[in-house]
C-alpha cells in the first residue's frame, strides 16, 4: 500500500512494482524444471500447479517440489492432475459444473449437498468459491466468443465450446 506512505519516506527509498508472471509462462517454466528432474507431468498437473501459483514463480515452484515428492510415492512417478488438486484441497471440474448447476438451477438442496461432499472430501471452502469464480469467468469469456484454444486441457476446450454454443448468437 505504497499510497499510505508519506512522500518524505518515498523519497528515500527503491521501489519495486513486482508483476505476476504469466500462467503460460509459468507452465514452460515448471515443465523445464520436470524434464531437467526426470520426472514426468501431465500437461494439466502443470496447468493447475500455474493457477494456484497465481503469478508467483516462487510459489509455483514450492507447489511444484511438493507435488515431485507426491509422484515419487506413486508407482509410476508422473506428477498428475488429479494427485495435484488432492494434494491442493482443490474440487475438480465435474464437481464445479455440478455446483455451478445447482446454483443457476435454484436448487439449494442439491447445492448444499453438494457443498458438503465437497467438504467431507477435504476441499478447502476458500478453494471451492474460487473454483466457481474461475468457472463463471470461463463461461464469460466463452459467451463472448473467445477461443476455446485459450482453455487450458482438453475437458475445458470442449466445455468452452459447449458453453459457447448454450450461449448462441
Amino acid at each position: 500500500e505504497v499510497e499510505k506512505l508519506p512522500v518524505t519516506v518515498l523519497s528515500r527509498t527503491q521501489r519495486f512494482d513486482l508483476r505476476r508472471i504469466p500462467k503460460p509462462l509459468l507452465e514452460q517454466q515448471f515443465a523445464s524444471i520436470c524434464r531437467q528432474e526426470g520426472v514426468g507431468a501431465e500437461p494439466e498437473a502443470l496447468a493447475i500447479i500455474a493457477s494456484a501459483a497465481e503469478g508467483s514463480s516462487r510459489d509455483g515452484l514450492s507447489i511444484l517440489d511438493q507435488a515431485i515428492a507426491h509422484a515419487d510415492l506413486d508407482e509410476d512417478g508422473k506428477i498428475t492432475a488429479e494427485r495435484v488438486q488432492d494434494m491442493l484441497g482443490l474440487a475438480d471440474k465435474g464437481a464445479q459444473r455440478r455446483l455451478f448447476g445447482a446454483l443457476l438451477g435454484g436448487d439449494p438442496q442439491g447445492l448444499l449437498a453438494e457443498v458438503d461432499n465437497q467438504f467431507s472430501l477435504g476441499v478447502e471452502p476458500i478453494a471451492l468459491v474460487r473454483g466457481m469464480m474461475e468457472l463463471a469467468h470461463r463461461i464469460t469469456v466463452a459467451q463472448i466468443g473467445s477461443s476455446a484454444a485459450d482453455a487450458a486441457t482438453a475437458e475445458e476446450r470442449e466445455q468452452a465450446a459447449r458453453e459457447r454454443e448454450a450461449a448462441g448468437p
